[in-house]
This record gives C-alpha cells, structure tokens and sequence, in this order.
C-alpha cells in the first residue's frame, strides 16, 4: 500500500499563519480604555472610527484588515460596536487558498464585553462562532458544516476582552519601562489567556513621508510555547505598526495604510516550499522502523518541542540539544483488542467533535459497510486505512481543513481530511483514535504533517494518506493537544516551537 507520490500539508501552519493575524487584529482596534467611560471621555473620542492594514509576511503583502468602530443604541441600551474583517491569500505548493474572517463584537459602554459573533470561510466551509458574556461566563456557541457544539467557560476577575488589551497601555499612561500582566480571553482558542505587557521604547515611524512619534509595546502571550507580538502606537492610540516576533522565523506584520493601498494588488508567498526541513546526516531511503537523530531548536525549550511515547523517545543533552529516537514494533493482529474498546482510560477517544463527527448516521453507516463483520481492531482499522486511501481519489490542497462529513461527501483533501475522516469512522465503530501532528520525510525534506493513532492493546500510528497501514519512523510527532478540541488549534503547537528554529541531523536509519 506504499504510494511514491505522498502528497503533504502544512496546513496546521496555515491555520495558524491565520488565526494569529487575526488574533493580532483585535490588538488594533479604536483607542478604547479599560474601566467605566465617562460622558466627557467619550466626547472626546471621534466614532466612526475607521482602520486599514495591510498583511505582510516576509516583506510579501498577502492581504488587508479593516476594523471599524461606532456607536450604536440597542433595545435603548448603548454599546460600542466593534466589526472587523481579515482577508489573506497564501500558497500550497503553487496552490493558492484564501482565508477570510468577519466579526462583530458589542461591549457596554463600561467596555464589559457583551456579545461577538465571527464567520470563517475556509476552502469548502465556513466555521460559525457566536459568543456571550454573562457575569464571570462565557457562552459560546461553535457551528461548521451542519454540526452545532456548546460550550461554557468560567472566566477570572481580570480578564480583558481581546478588543481592549492593546489600549489598556495608552488607559494607564504609556511611560517606558512599565510592565504588568493581564488575561485575555480568547474567542478562537475559547480560554482566558495570560499576557505580559511592556511599555518598551520611544520611537519614530515613517507615515506618508512624515515621521511619527510612537511607542513600542511589547504582548508576550503564554500560549502555543510562548508568543510576542509588538506594536508601535502614538500617544493618541493610533496603531501604524503590528509585528509577530520571530514567528515560526517568518517576519509577519500589519502596516497601516489607506483603503485603496489595503485593497491593492497583493503577492503571494507559498507556505510549504518556504518552511521544509532539510535534514543533515545518513540519507533516509524507503520506510525505516527506526530512526536516530540529533535535534536542536535554535530559541524555545526543546524538551516540550515533542511527544514522548512508548515509540518516541527524546534524551535532552543540554543547549537545546537532544537525542531523537523513534521505533515501529511490529503490529500481532492475534493479540489485538475487540471493538467495541470501551476501556476508561481510552474513552474519550471515541468521542465526536465538531471536525470528527464520529456520531454522524453516514459516518457510521460507511464505517460498518467498510469492516462488515470485522471485530479485530487491528484488522478493522486496516480496512478503514484502506478504504480512505483508495477512496480519496482528489488528494487535493484546495482544501482548508475540511471536516470528516465534508471530506466524505466530497472524497478530497490531503493529509487533514484524510486525517479526520479515517478517526471518525474508527471512532464510530469502537475503536479510539487521536490525531498527531507533526513532520513526515518526503523526497529530500521533512514536511509538516497529520496522520491518525489506533488504539488496539496499545497505540499505533497509522497513516492512510500515504496508504501506510503502520507509519514509518520518519513521522515525528510534535506538541500539541492529544484530543482535538472543537477548534483544534491546539494541533499548531508544534509548528509554532519548531518551525524555521529546528534543525535534524540522521544518525541512524534502520529497515
């Protein structure tokens, strides 16, 4: 079942590439000041408000941001109307995907957040979210292809709506030196998150042919390995400048500009061709067991960089140094588990999300066609492996992230539709799986990449995108989340440390 011409995806990248502009966006909004606003504060701000960026990456525009502010009355009640909307274009090899995002968001005029409701159009879907905030709880509500997921998450005195933090700087006095933390609640990843923020310098910025006094401050996020963004703002809380810091080593930023320039003519930039890994070392032929080599992560703590497992071992040598191994045992059929597996411990693999819809009918009535009367769990998750790689004849990165109901009623997609429609079938007919993310070997270079684990006695890597009934010991699992959540950002933790910083060289490749 081996295949020569593996098709790969970096899409968790781009997924990422994505959500952390838009996070970024909501940095940028009107200079609004935490705390209550009085009748003669808001006399002085100017509503409308109205922001364009431009979206670079590596000195490449990809796209524009538009955030615009007003006043608005409500059943009698005054909010502060917030809509903001993202549109980008990036490259799979040669393959162009555009993302786009809108938003609105409502906050009383005590800046208390109230109420969002966002729109993400991926290739082929468009993920819904709609929020609100009742005293210290967040209610939000996840929608993607025909599928609705609730959530309630309990929020701490301090925490800030995403559109108020970069401005609680300018509420306080921008002095240099100041520094003080703050939580930020999340609308993507659905969970407060803690951040630093540091009044770093004064500055100066060229704005149509003037120069601009600003100050540079500094938002170290503890999210995804650590992240920092920077923004340069002048007195009055006009943002001219947004950057990522060393950002999966790919210089990001939003530049302010007009409407005509944001919505110009943009170039693109392809994320795959940009961000392989070339390896050093033996040369890796064919689909070793095993695999040894030396990593080293220039930058970020390289003992949280991967997974350790029954088959992936990591020895840290100091200096962001370690010893990678990885072996594949040979799979006993005779000794594997049943189906159902309703083991405590593995349980909740077998749940259903919003991208995994393991409880959907047409899930479970093809994954019963598939393995018949099969209850083996090994066997089973080979036919299941099988039937997806046969049957995804259009291994397309047209793509987003397509969900396992879109995937299998339009049988397309690279390594994340195969990903999530394989775990869905296996998980409606007993068998618990997770999905790992990671870096797969290809040609001459290690690519960012999804494949599915088993669990069948133990866990077992398989991966039906390369028609692999067992993954080699090329696929390195990176950090990330064990179980996907109903956004499953969690899968980009791994890009995030290692992307542009990582360095592998083979010391020993074994049949």
């Amino acid at each position: 079942m081996w295949r020569d011409d593996r098709n790969h995806s970096l899409y968790p990248l781009f997924t990422f590439i994505s959500f952390l502009l838009l996070f970024s966006l909501h940095f940028l909004l009107s200079p609004l000041a935490l705390g209550l606003i009085t009748e003669e504060e808001l006399a002085h701000m100017k509503f409308p408000q109205d922001e364009w960026m431009s979206l670079m990456i590596s000195g490449v525009k990809v796209g524009y941001s538009h955030t615009y502010t007003d006043i608005i009355r409500r059943n009698g009640e005054k909010f502060i109307r917030i809509r903001s909307e993202m549109r980008m274009r990036i490259r799979r090899m040669g393959t162009s995907l555009e993302l786009s995002q809108t938003k609105e968001s409502l906050l009383g005029m005590d800046l208390a957040p109230k109420h969002f409701i966002s729109s993400i159009s991926e290739p082929g879907q468009i993920r819904k979210t709609e929020g609100w905030i009742e005293g210290k709880r967040a209610r939000v509500k996840l929608q993607l292809g025909g599928k609705t997921a609730e959530e309630e998450v309990e929020l701490p005195d301090d925490v800030i709506f995403e559109e108020a933090l970069g401005y609680h700087a300018l509420k306080r006095g921008l002095k240099v030196g100041d520094k003080y933390r703050l939580n930020l609640f999340s609308m993507e990843l659905l969970k407060p998150i803690p951040v630093e923020v540091n009044v770093l310098r004064r500055d100066k910025m060229d704005y149509q042919g003037k120069k601009i006094p600003v100050y540079v401050v500094s938002y170290k996020l503890e999210m995804m390995g650590g992240l920092e963004n920077r923004e340069w703002l002048d007195e009055n809380g006009v943002t001219y400048r947004m950057e990522m810091m060393g950002l999966m080593g790919m210089k990001m930023e939003l530049v302010k500009t007009d409407m005509k320039e944001a919505l110009g003519e943009a170039g693109e930039i392809d994320v795959i061709i940009d961000t392989k890994l070339f390896p050093s070392g033996q040369p890796i032929y064919g689909h070793p067991n095993h695999l040894k080599a030396l990593v080293t992560l220039k930058g970020g703590d390289i003992g949280k960089a991967f997974v350790p497992s029954q088959e992936q071992r990591i020895k840290l040598l100091g200096g962001n140094r370690a010893i990678l191994e990885i072996d594949r045992s040979p799979v006993d059929e005779s000794k594997s588990a049943q189906t159902p597996i309703t083991s405590p411990e593995v349980a909740q693999f077998l749940k259903s999300t919003l991208y995994v819809q393991s409880d959907d009918p047409d899930i479970r009535r093809k994954a019963k066609e598939i393995i018949g009367d099969e209850r083996n769990a090994w066997r089973a998750a080979k036919l299941i492996c099988g039937w997806v790689y046969e049957n995804i004849y259009d291994k397309s990165l047209k793509v987003g992230f397509g969900s396992a109901k879109n995937t299998l009623e339009t049988l397309q997609g690279d390594c994340t539709e195969h990903t999530v429609l394989f775990t869905a079938l296996a998980r409606s007919v007993g068998i618990p799986t997770r999905i790992c993310a990671g870096l797969v070997y290809q040609g001459d270079a290690f690519y960012y990449h999804f494949w599915p684990e088993v669990y069948i006695g133990r866990w077992v890597s398989m991966d039906p995108t390369l028609g692999e009934y067992q993954a080699d010991a090329t696929h390195i699992q990176l950090a990330g989340g064990k179980l996907e959540s109903d956004t499953a950002l969690e899968f980009g933790e791994g890009v995030l440390r290692t992307l542009n910083r990582l360095s592998i060289e083979v010391l020993e490749v074994k049949p």
